[in-house]
């Protein structure tokens, strides 16, 4: 410790108040180990005092007085200057070289609390997503889907929905999805398909108007399943609404008309994203129909969907589920066929 070294010979006089003694007595101070060492006028030690625990009661004062600790009524008066000066020089040191708790707790504190910050912006939301998605019941998740398609149908006016057509139309979700849900004919501008909570698969009109059969309209139905396998809309939606509003539905279980617009609105204005071509090929197979004509409706050269087309499972023999009658019908399901 270089302070303590060029200050170990340095000696002073002080008056030093033992504990629970009221009468002073003149002492010999002097540096030790770390220590000011409080000696009588033979030498003898009478007291060490850690200098890393020195406190002083009246700083910039003469005499200066000083304490062993904060809690003890020992003192020490010290009225040279240069003892005063090498006190503070050492004492300084000590601190600068030696353990400092209060500094670790602030580090501590703060590293606790980056990662109570990062649970929360990165952590939080997908648990409470995923864990919101766990507990909705389904008929809670078709109600939502309910009131999302009103959100949407600000944007692409109602379902189509002719009388005449409403028949074929169940026929193809049968078709399609043997499991529940429905299909809703809309128009989507740009989009040709969507998916939203409840089982609820958005179709743009132009699939059925603009094609001589069902099997691109049917390709993009299987496309959109195979999407919601990949991620649960559920999930999507919680994600979309934030943390905050996650947390509120799993409060109280309502979801605010402004946060189902957003997601709508994000749902139909978002770029459209493919699934993995397996599992996508194995909904063909089970629906028996074949995939190259979507394929060619994503890419007219086959060149991004040639896994699609390979892999057809429905290459020769094909039929499709619905009559010619139901196609017919589909394609005038908007009334204005």
């Amino acid at each position: 410790m270089t302070a303590l070294k060029r200050y170990e010979r340095l000696e002073s006089l002080g008056l030093w108040k033992e504990p629970d003694v009221a009468q002073r007595r003149e002492v010999i101070v002097s540096f030790g180990a770390a220590s000011l060492v409080l000696s009588d006028a033979n030498g003898k030690p009478l007291s060490h005092w850690s200098l890393a625990a020195v406190r002083t009661h009246n700083p910039g004062e003469l005499p200066t007085i000083y304490a062993p600790d904060d809690s003890s009524d020992e003192t020490l008066e010290i009225d040279d200057e240069q003892m005063i000066e090498a006190i503070q020089e050492v004492r300084k040191n000590i601190r600068a070289i030696g353990p400092h708790p209060g500094r670790l707790r602030w580090i501590l504190s703060g590293v606790i609390l980056c990662l109570f910050l990062a649970l929360v912006f990165f952590w939080l939301p997908s648990i409470s997503a995923d864990y919101a998605t766990r507990v909705v019941p389904k008929a809670k998740a078709q109600q939502i889907g309910e009131d999302i398609l009103m959100q949407t149908s600000r944007l692409t006016g109602q379902p189509c929905g002719d009388p005449l057509s409403l028949p074929a139309l169940r026929k193809f979700e049968t078709w399609l999805l043997p499991n529940g849900g429905n299909i809703h004919v809309v128009d989507m501008g740009a989009r040709y398909s969507s998916h939203i909570p409840g089982g609820n698969i958005l179709l743009n009109r132009v699939l059925f108007e603009e094609n001589a059969g069902p099997e691109v309209a049917a390709g993009f139905v299987l496309m959109e399943r195979a999407l919601a396998r990949e991620n649960d809309p559920m999930v999507s939606l919680f994600q979309s609404i934030g943390t905050r509003g996650t947390l509120t539905f799993i409060a109280n279980g309502t979801l605010s008309n402004g946060a189902l617009a957003v997601y709508a609105r994000k749902t139909l204005t978002s770029s459209m994203t493919r699934p993995q071509d397996a599992p996508l090929l194995e909904l063909f197979d089970t629906a028996r129909l074949t995939s190259s004509p979507y394929a060619y409706a994503l890419d007219t050269n086959g060149t991004a969907t040639a896994g699609l087309i390979a892999g057809d499972p429905v290459k020769e023999n094909y039929r499709p589920r619905i009559t010619d009658a139901d196609w017919i019908a589909l394609q005038n399901i908007c009334g204005d066929g």
